[in-house]
């Protein structure tokens, strides 16, 4: 398995790079290409198998736009194979149509490859936990997702049909939706930080399975242990 992790060095906030360094340790003999902002991307000419970007500022997140503006399709084309491509906090954003700045007064054309919209509003920041199901016919693969919010956007938009989760506990889109995040294929958006992979050690192996990695999630007995304590705590308490 190759891992491509897009731009560590500024998309890494909220503790998320640390769902890499889970990863290294699930799959200790895979593959990781660390591309920084300044690199051309390598699944620009390579077919990585795993592609992850984590959370960044707000200016970051535009000039990370214009950075993959030119591999828009080339992001497409490997969505459509089933390359796993996962982007957690305001990453997913970048794929969007649109990004509103309110605090700002600035507008962001994203790539436009999920048809969704953001409003980022810096006076009003939302920090809640997430507790829900896979969406579609996968949602037995993965046991129950957990994960922690802190974000300043709200997605607007009709995911009934490419939502990530069916929320039980939390927020989905925005305030009034009870569907977290949008996929397309393995390529996978989310809002949940946290970070979400060690805190989901079968979430973990779901997608290395689908990248074509059979290892088991490091620390597994201790890990679902705690992942099944968490579960049983959301469900009583959220």
């Amino acid at each position: 398995m190759t891992v491509e992790v897009l731009f560590g060095e500024v998309a890494n906030l909220c503790g998320d790079h640390q769902n890499m360094t889970y990863l290294r340790q699930s799959a200790p003999n895979a593959r990781f290409v660390e591309t920084s902002f300044l690199d051309t991307p390598y699944f620009a000419e390579n077919d990585p198998d795993f592609i992850y970007m984590g959370a960044m500022t707000e200016d970051f997140q535009r000039r990370i736009i214009e950075k993959l503006r030119p591999y828009k399709e080339r992001l497409l084309e490997l969505a459509q194979k089933g390359t796993v491509m996962l982007f957690t906090g305001n990453a997913g954003e970048t794929l969007f149509s649109k990004i509103s700045y309110v605090t700002e007064e600035k507008e962001t054309e994203g790539l436009g490859i999920f048809d969704l919209t953001v409003k980022t509003d810096l006076f009003n920041r939302y920090n809640g936990k997430n507790l829900g199901s896979l969406a579609g016919e996968d949602k037995e693969k993965a046991g129950l997702i957990s994960g922690f919010r802190s974000q300043f956007s709200r997605w607007y938009g009709n995911n009934e049909k490419n939502a990530f989760l069916n929320v039980i506990k939390g927020m989905g889109l925005n305030e009034s939706s009870s569907l977290e995040g949008v996929r397309l294929n393995n390529l996978i958006c989310t809002s949940i930080i946290g970070p979400i992979l060690p805190l989901n050690p079968l979430f973990t192996e779901y997608l290395m399975r689908l990248a074509g990695c059979e290892d088991k999630a490091a620390h597994r007995e201790a890990a679902v242990a705690a992942w099944e304590e968490r579960v049983k705590e959301m469900e009583m308490y959220l």
